[in-house]
């Protein structure tokens, strides 16, 4: 696959580093030193100029190319370089656009947009990560799909869980998220086939990350908020504060810059926002911090990331969590005892390798403490076609346990048809995946 990626700075240079080891790359600059500074650990295509005129673009021969990446630090650039690259044959274009009010949703990925065919957010992108570490504290298993549109996770039944002795298939159980499978005894069973949910359960939710965290809370006797303390109120904490605030969060906001607090509150009114040092031990003990269930660093600098996770780990509280900006550090962290990180880097690289042209399974994850893997698909391409779910004929130990359609999550079972270009996320055994995909381009065959 040939792959062109327009800006070699840290993030540009990151991806063509990934990706040349498996594609052909071929990275674009003006800036001639960063694209030697690139070359130094990086096998690619180098090509010197401005990529928002033409003939750069086709001296990179972006026409071959299977898919354009715009990532330079400008948004009104990117989207330039995106708009020329699929005017000039590019099959596949990507634009980093990091204002989220260019965005009709809430969500970090949007399809369709001036010709392009997806455009990152990244503030968003980095937040849904930090948001799906969060819910894998109460997890035993969370991934995201279809650009983070779904999510599917495990959760194990405690034992004051208003879900034991109820069968599977509950009204009361599928309000919000669907339960799409129960693992009993090292193996996942259709739903149908519980008839009283036991101890040792644990139950396969899906839907949108806010539906699933919403279910997962549902699935808990203790009703409690619980409270979540961001420290840094830039974009990423603002956007993880609002996601938090929608799964029913006690949020607290505490920015050292007090005009930024002031935005802050006038955005989310129902945020307990403070003006302060999120370094500062005193401060934080003044503030109560001790008792939260999480600790979020997301400011703009790593130090104080840092610094502020370790002093949540200093003052007792549980799960700490922090944004990195410096690639390959992420390690350094865990030894240190922080539970997770996210950073900018990684996220972009997953959800441009996920949009990548795929002839199989778009993603793939195993499914801890089962025979079965989750693997996304996306549904053939002709137009008009639409096919009940349960009609798909799928092998009898595979099932669609969540789908989605323009970045929205679909009820599974007996919800609408499939149609072109709906993500499927599929429960399947090892050696399932090529009947599975043979089925699902069988759609467009379909009278």
């Amino acid at each position: 696959m040939r792959i062109s990626i327009f800006g070699a700075g840290d993030v540009g240079a990151y991806l063509a580093r990934d990706f040349s080891h498996t594609h052909e790359v071929v990275l674009v600059d003006r800036d001639g030193a960063a694209l030697a500074r690139a070359e130094e650990d990086v096998d690619a295509l180098t090509v010197v100029g401005d990529a928002t005129h033409r003939s750069v673009l086709q001296a990179a021969e972006v026409e071959r190319c299977d898919l354009a990446v715009a990532v330079t630090g400008s948004d009104d650039t990117n989207l330039v370089i995106a708009g020329l690259a699929a005017a000039l044959g590019a099959e596949r274009t990507v634009a980093r656009v990091d204002a989220p009010a260019f965005y009709q949703s809430a969500a970090g990925v949007e399809s369709g947009v001036l010709g392009i065919h997806s455009l990152l957010c990244a503030s968003r992108l980095v937040s849904e990560e930090l948001a799906r570490l969060i819910e894998c504290t109460e997890a035993s298993f969370a991934a995201h799909f279809a650009g983070n549109a779904l999510q599917v996770a495990v959760l194990p039944l405690q034992n004051d869980s208003p879900a034991l002795g109820l069968p599977a298939t509950h009204a009361s159980l599928n309000q919000v998220a669907q339960v799409v499978g129960v693992v009993r005894d090292s193996a996942l069973r259709l739903p149908e086939t519980i008839e009283r949910l036991e101890l040792e359960d644990s139950l396969l939710l899906s839907g949108s990350p806010q539906q699933v965290q919403l279910g997962a809370r549902a699935l808990r006797r203790e009703k409690r908020e619980r409270r979540a303390v961001v420290i840094g109120g830039g974009d990423v904490g603002l956007q993880l504060a609002t996601m938090l605030l929608a799964t029913e969060h006690e949020v607290q906001i505490i920015e050292h810059d007090r005009a930024r607090c002031q935005v802050l509150a006038e955005t989310l009114p129902h945020a307990n926002v403070v003006h302060g040092d999120g370094t500062s031990i005193g401060f934080l003990r003044d503030e109560h911090v001790d008792s939260a269930d999480y600790l979020v660093a997301v400011t703009r600098a790593d130090e104080i990331n840092l610094m502020a996770s370790l002093m949540g780990i200093n003052l007792g509280v549980r799960y700490t969590f922090a944004l990195v900006h410096r690639p390959g550090h992420a390690e350094v962290y865990s030894h240190l005892g922080i539970s997770g990180t996210a950073g900018t880097h990684d996220v972009i690289t997953k959800i441009v390798g996920w949009l990548m042209p795929h002839k199989g399974a778009v993603a793939s994850h195993v499914l801890p403490g089962t025979g079965h893997l989750l693997q996304e698909f996306v549904v053939g391409s002709a137009p008009g076609v639409s096919v009940p779910m349960r009609r798909l004929g799928l092998p009898p130990d595979a099932w669609i346990v969540a789908a989605s359609r323009n970045g929205r999550a679909l009820p599974v079972g007996q919800g609408p048809g499939l149609t072109a270009l709906d993500r499927v996320v599929v429960a399947l055994p090892p050696g399932q995946a090529r009947q599975v995909q043979q089925r699902l381009r069988a759609i467009e065959e379909q009278p």
